[in-house]
């Protein structure tokens, strides 16, 4: 009988924990203020000149008694207001000498709960202290704010030089290539904004996205695994979206085959290609996948079907035949055998994992179903169909620590 066995993998990617602010932006806040300024600090000033720099002895008392304030302030539970309008909560830890670096226990984002994190400070608007907390000494005086005319002209010569920049780097592009979509503009979507760097961690270079490749494309740690499990010559991506996947399989495999129905959304994963420098190595291919099938010849292909949109989350269990966007989940699956001798099968966390089980022992066919956690939250589960080739010794292994040490003798 073919082997069946369940494995989990964790994976980290600490970019989740530390959202950027574009490059180019001009600030309208001055982002290192102090979180909170005592009634008898002096007031502020009014001129739009920038203050000269204070002699060394000021600027080392400043710099001691912000210091004294993230001392006196560890322990205290705060409300962190992050840039892109993110709101974070936990408790504060420390800071580095630097006040570069903030240290947080159970800190509470839109992605979920991290025990202990480090968050820069250079992306926190300011902290909300609260509860009973104390300061040894006066605060340092907040610096002078930006006239308002002055920065609304920086900020419209911002949006001047990103337009450039943006019409250079268009030159360069597939003119087929769409525009990204900002998930910013809808306030369910703006959660997926935050994890960007997760998703691509050289998105501040170009990656562009489409509304659907937000909430579809595999996180790039997740993705960077599942090509090093499909290491091979010949891989066909039977669902490329907007390149994630069909990107680090090129990393990691001779040939890659990314293929998808959208032609946009196609144009937009050979653009994040070219973004990574591997475009070369990817053959995209506009197309059914299972109209495509019967003439491909690979080593693996790998399946990541659409899950329907982010509402399969709401379900008790995900069923791969009648939720996968109007396809057949185990159609879809004969397809992929019949074009290669091993299926990597993406799956949402809640899919039946005795049904997948099921479809393996149909088609007699090893299987593993492997568990993925990144930064401590279930993402999804991995179906590994085949993959038995240089695997026997593991699979010895994984039976020995079943069954526990052996007996003496």
């Amino acid at each position: 009988m073919p082997r069946h066995v369940s494995t989990s993998v964790r994976l980290e990617d600490a970019a989740g924990l530390r959202p950027l602010r574009p490059k180019k932006k001009a600030a309208s806040k001055a982002t290192d203020a102090p979180p909170e300024i005592p009634a008898d600090a002096p007031p502020e000033s009014s001129s739009s000149a920038p203050p000269a720099a204070p002699p060394p002895a000021d600027a080392f008392e400043r710099r001691r008694r912000a210091l004294s304030f993230w001392r006196d302030a560890a322990g205290c539970s705060a409300k962190l207001h992050m840039h892109e309008s993110t709101h974070c909560s936990g408790t504060v830890a420390a800071v580095d000498a630097e006040q570069t670096s903030i240290h947080i226990r159970d800190l509470a984002t839109p992605m979920g709960t991290y025990p202990l994190a480090t968050v820069r400070a250079s992306d926190v608007l300011w902290l909300e202290l609260d509860g009973a907390w104390r300061v040894s000494e006066p605060l340092p005086p907040r610096p002078p704010r930006e006239d308002a005319a002055l920065a609304d002209a920086k900020r419209a010569l911002a949006r001047q030089f990103e337009a450039l920049e943006t019409a250079s780097s268009s030159a360069d592009a597939p003119p087929s290539a769409p525009p990204s979509w900002d998930p910013r503009q809808e306030a369910a979507m703006e959660k997926y904004w935050v994890q960007r760097l997760m998703l691509f961690s050289r998105f501040g270079d170009g990656v562009r996205m489409d509304r659907e490749g937000w909430f579809s494309v595999t996180p790039e740690v997740l993705a960077a695994h599942i090509a090093e499990r499909c290491r091979c010559d010949v891989v066909v991506d039977a669902f490329a979206g907007v390149g994630g996947n069909a990107i680090q399989f090129a990393f990691t495999c001779e040939r890659v085959i990314a293929i998808d129905l959208d032609a946009d959304r196609l144009a937009l994963a050979r653009h994040n290609a070219q973004v990574y420098g591997v475009a070369d190595r990817i053959e995209f291919v506009h197309g059914d996948f299972l109209a495509l099938a019967p003439r491909l010849r690979a080593d693996v292909v790998f399946l990541s079907p659409p899950w329907g949109g982010p509402e399969y989350a709401d379900a008790d269990a995900f069923d791969i035949d009648t939720m996968m966007g109007g396809l057949d989940g185990t159609a879809v699956l004969h397809a992929a055998l019949a074009a290669a001798p091993n299926a990597a099968y993406y799956l949402p966390r809640n899919v039946r994992r005795g049904q997948v089980a099921a479809r393996a022992r149909a088609v007699d066919c090893p299987l593993e179903l492997e568990r993925c956690f990144l930064n401590g939250h279930e993402k999804a589960v991995m179906a590994y169909f085949g993959f038995e080739e240089g695997e026997e010794e593991e699979g010895e292994e994984l039976a020995d620590a079943a069954r526990g040490p052996r007996p003496p003798g």
